[in-house]
């Protein structure tokens, strides 16, 4: 009996053993948390055996999560204790990580590191989304800037030119007049010329207008420049009809019908060519053009950066994590697998991007993009403020009621909202 219980002792200490992982002396161990879905671990994890060339005394655990639960992670991890190292952070929610704590100030690390050149970065790239209170607290990985896909096939057969940097709203108004079409008699559209950017801000950006003002205490969408534009905007469905209505595209959504040859214009990022449109489009040609201008031309951008996160009991470690995500070698990679437009100039502006065979033909357009590119107002309450525009921005787009109307009701919310969420300084440099 004696022996048989040593026998199951032995058994069960191999078992435990073979599901605990032993470090070699002095291996640091790094938890990255980002957005994506399980299938694109091992995409990262083969990436980072590069990173473990150089840093034999660093492993990372990758943690990928849906990105609409990542604020709420970072926020919770935080306040819990259970802090990752590294993160992936969105531009639309970087100014709250920052403004709470949860990032590390990198100025120090940037300072002390000789290797390391910030002014590779677009500097619109770094202000946008990698600086807070005039600190730096991420280093932007990439840049999410949009234009204007277009339908090359449609266009030849409605005799249409094709877009171009002359482009305005009169002349992207004339080109959906024509585009649309009744293809079989029946009285009812089957092809439309164009789909409202989702993106609404750019309707006001480009009609010369601001969301909020530059000190970020007063809505300004009871402006003229921000209501007109946005009214223009959802004419195109419902006075115009050159866009499809909510029940014409709520089956298969506006990007299938560009995607099945129903629509003619579709305004998206640079990454919707290689996960989306590679696999859907099958026949017609199509290309890239800039989003037309209105009284000025913009688009918006935004992007990811990596940071530190405070709480890291690894900051050096971390730092040469940090460098590596966001490193010409990955950018490089990610750029060639992914159209994704890297943060770094030299990167973009290389073959990484600009020469890539698949399609568009274009890809400059985006290149460019970036110097009239305008960022969702960087503010501590953004979240916030986003969800209640959006929310009533609803009525306005789907023509329930007037945008000057909309935009009258949601700017003294905003502007309670505002005064209510003034910035405030941190105590430190790199938050605790």
């Amino acid at each position: 009996m004696r022996s048989f219980t040593i026998f199951i002792l032995a058994v069960l200490a191999l078992a435990l053993s073979g599901c605990t992982k032993h470090e070699a002396p002095g291996v640091v161990r790094l938890r990255l948390i980002m957005w994506g879905k399980q299938d694109e671990l091992g995409f990262y994890n083969e990436s980072l055996k590069v990173f473990y060339k150089d840093h034999p005394n660093i492993r990372v655990d990758v943690e990928l999560i849906p990105w609409s639960r990542m604020l709420d992670k970072l926020l919770i991890c935080t306040a819990a204790g259970d802090t990752p190292d590294v993160c992936r952070v969105d531009s639309t929610y970087f100014t709250p990580c920052a403004a709470k704590s949860v990032l590390e100030c990198l100025d120090p690390y940037i300072a002390a590191d000789p290797t390391f050149d910030i002014k590779d970065f677009y500097p619109e790239a770094v202000k946008g989304w990698g600086m807070y209170d005039g600190k730096v607290f991420g280093l932007p990985s990439d840049v999410d800037i949009y234009a204007m896909y277009y339908n090359k096939t449609m266009f030849d057969k409605c005799g249409v030119p094709y877009p171009d940097e002359t482009w305005d709203w009169a002349k992207y108004l004339s080109a959906a007049r024509k585009l649309t079409k009744d293809l079989d008699g029946d009285g009812k559209l089957e092809q439309w010329g164009c789909v409202p950017d989702t993106w609404w801000q750019d309707y006001v950006w480009q009609n010369g207008g601001e969301i909020v003002t530059k000190n970020n205490k007063r809505c300004l969408l009871d402006q003229p420049a921000a209501y007109e534009a946005l009214q223009w905007m959802a004419d195109l469905r419902g006075k115009r009809h050159v866009a499809p209505s909510p029940s014409d595209s709520a089956d298969i959504g506006p990007q299938k019908l560009f995607t099945n040859g129903q629509v003619g214009m579709l305004v998206s990022g640079s990454w919707a060519a290689p996960l989306i449109f590679k696999k859907e489009i099958k026949n017609f040609d199509y290309d890239v053009a800039p989003i037309p201008r209105g009284k000025r031309r913009a688009a918006f951008m935004g992007g990811a950066a990596f940071g530190m996160l405070s709480r890291s009991k690894h900051k050096k470690e971390a730092w040469e994590l940090v460098k590596f995500m966001t490193s010409p070698t990955f950018q490089g990679y990610y750029a060639r697998t992914q159209q994704i437009i890297p943060s770094r100039r030299s990167v973009a502006e290389s073959g990484a991007y600009l020469y890539l065979k698949d399609k568009p033909l274009h890809k400059q357009v985006f290149i460019d993009a970036i110097k009239y590119g305008f960022v969702i107002p960087n503010i501590e309450c953004s979240r916030e403020m986003n969800d209640i525009i959006n929310n009533e921005m609803v009525m306005a787009t789907l023509g329930k009621r007037s945008a000057k109307e909309t935009c009258m009701t949601i700017t003294p919310i905003v502007n309670d909202l505002l005064m209510y969420n003034r910035p405030r300084r941190r105590s430190n440099a790199g938050g605790r």
